[in-house]
């Protein structure tokens, strides 16, 4: 499964690894369709490293898990899915912060 990033300087395809991840997943599949990332700044661009984007606050300090519009701020972050470790080997790789 894939989802598209439209980005005001070209798009991106992300590739999802729903078996490996399956609660990371459905935490950006939900909050892409509740239209979370919509506007969402690039807050942080390291060249030839990391951007980073997503926190609705712009700082990297925000943000929350769908789980917390569901059940409260006690879900505002979920336990890292540590099953399978997915390495970073290639370029393009795609990360989820989970700052719980």
């Amino acid at each position: 499964m894939a989802v598209l990033l439209e980005t005001t300087v070209g798009d991106l395809v992300i590739d999802l690894y729903t078996e490996e991840r399956p609660r990371t997943c459905l935490n950006f599949l939900k909050l892409c369709k509740v239209k979370y990332y919509n506007y969402c700044l690039i807050y942080n661009v390291q060249r030839d490293f990391i951007i980073q984007t997503g926190d609705p606050t712009g700082t990297g300090h925000g943000g929350e898990s769908i789980f917390c519009q569901l059940y409260g701020h006690q879900a505002r972050f979920f336990e890292a899915e540590k099953v399978l470790r997915i390495k970073h080997k290639k370029k393009g790789t795609v990360s989820m912060v989970n700052n719980g």
